[in-house]
């Protein structure tokens, strides 16, 4: 790879800028930097799924790519030839993660080293967030290339999934593919990688071998940070129609499919007010389907014995009606926030519960915003819109629209995804301080070890039906 007078202008002012740089050839390469520094511009550009405005990269063409933004655009595809209204049963399921993998020439090894032939005949769609990490690694690996491109490769993947990406990783360098890794630090990552790039606005800041860069006070002055705290929560929605005694939920023998493929089966649990759960489970085995069903936004709830904060579900009740006391954080939400509104419109939707801010908010409401906005560190950003914003400041974003009102229940879907160390931290440490000091209750999907939450009191294990 050789980078020269590299020049690219990305969303929110971001200007790619660098001067030059080479990798010898087969040369693995780790790219890190805080959320906004530019490391998926770069990827993009490195995939070729991006023109730079000026400069030149020199790279094999048989590249690679796997990366929030390729999972975008096969979803939007998807969307576009979506045919349910003109189908039997009205449910279009769209390609298979099979077809989405394709007939590369090394479609099998692929296959096999992902281990996802199980996956091949699923509707891609409707698959988790891990299982399409390992779908679209198989699918890079399938065109056989000389270079490949990973953007975030194990965001939501469960632990032994992150161990087989690394030994994929492993291998593939191994066969002489030059790998470029763009993540956010972490000492786990493959350590058959040693160059390492660390940008910052937009430049490449720290260079050199690994070990050498991340021992550095360079690079200890780079990742500082202080985690702030409110002084004061904002008063939460009162719930007094509720009764105190009934459960939050209440499910008993549930059973999920999609298109005759099982998800889970007869499943009981109940939550009750003071617990906050970490629902535990490997990839694909229907913990964001439970969250779901739980939160309106399934029609699967239907016909299930599935109870919510004392009514059956499916006797009357609107979707609002079930909505108003959650705030809700996931991948699926991220995907699916496509409003044209600006970042202080996504955080105030979190009061309409809405994609999208439709009503008039309150003076109150938007004060509320914005110091949600601030304690986030966006406040620079408050007036930019949502879709110029990076991957990891869109979640930023969704967390604030979720905790803006203090919601009764906040449903967190690996709500870190996206999040570079210093954000993250600061994101589970705000969750706790909500935790303790209001009437929020957690109910908290990761697999990531870092992840750790003082507040959860119980733990819930979704069973793998698959396997």
């Amino acid at each position: 790879m050789k980078i020269k007078n590299l020049c690219c202008a990305g969303t929110n002012s971001l200007v790619l800028t660098i001067d030059h740089y080479e990798l010898p050839p087969g040369e693995p390469l780790l790219v890190c930097g805080r959320n906004g520094s530019g490391k998926s511009l770069l990827a993009a550009i490195l995939a070729g799924e991006k023109i730079p405005d000026q400069g030149t990269v020199s790279l094999s063409p048989r590249v690679g790519f796997l990366g929030f933004a390729l999972e975008d655009q096969i979803l939007e595809q998807d969307r576009k030839m979506d045919c349910s209204e003109e189908m039997e049963g009205g449910i279009d399921w769209g390609r298979t993660a099979g077809e989405i993998i394709g007939q590369g020439p090394n479609r099998t090894a692929a296959v096999n080293l992902s281990g996802i032939a199980n996956l091949l005949e699923k509707p891609f769609k409707i698959l988790s967030t891990g299982e399409i990490r390992k779908v679209l690694m198989a699918r890079a690996l399938a065109a056989d290339p000389d270079v490949l491109v990973l953007d975030a490769p194990y965001a939501g993947l469960d632990i032994g999934s992150r161990e087989q990406l690394t030994h994929i990783i492993n291998t593939v360098i191994g066969q002489g593919t030059a790998v470029i890794l763009v993540d956010f630090y972490h000492p786990d990552l493959p350590h058959a990688i040693k160059n390492m790039i660390y940008l910052e606005k937009g430049k490449i800041v720290l260079k050199g071998d690994r070990k050498a860069v991340t021992a550095s006070r360079a690079w200890q002055r780079h990742n500082a940070h202080d985690i702030s705290l409110p002084h004061h929560l904002p008063d939460c929605f009162t719930y007094d129609h509720l009764d105190p005694e009934a459960p939050f939920v209440r499910a008993k023998n549930i059973s999920v499919s999609f298109n005759d493929i099982p998800v889970f089966s007869n499943l009981d649990w109940t939550f009750r007010p003071g617990e906050n759960w970490h629902i535990l489970g490997p990839n694909g085995c229907g913990k964001s389907t439970l969250l779901k069903l739980i939160s309106g936004d399934s029609t699967k709830a239907y016909g299930q014995d599935l109870t919510l904060f004392g009514i059956k579900r499916g006797s009357g009740e609107s979707i609002w009606d079930i909505k108003r006391h959650y705030g809700i954080v996931g991948a699926e939400l991220h995907r699916d926030y496509r409003a044209g509104a600006t970042l202080l419109g996504v955080v105030v939707s979190g009061f309409f519960d809405t994609i999208g801010l439709y009503d008039t908010p309150t003076a109150t409401q938007i004060d509320v915003a914005k110091k949600w906005i601030e304690l986030l560190k966006l406040g620079e950003k408050e007036q930019k819109y949502f879709s110029t914003l990076s991957y990891g400041e869109q979640r930023l974003a969704l967390i604030a629209r979720a905790v803006v009102k203090l919601p009764l229940i906040l449903i967190l879907d690996e709500p870190c995804q996206g999040l570079d160390n210093v954000n993250r931290a600061r994101v589970l440490a705000l969750i706790d301080y909500i935790s303790a000091n209001s009437n929020t209750h957690i109910l908290f999907v990761s697999h990531d070890p870092r992840d750790h939450l003082e507040c959860l009191t119980h733990q819930l294990k979704v069973q793998d039906f698959n396997n």
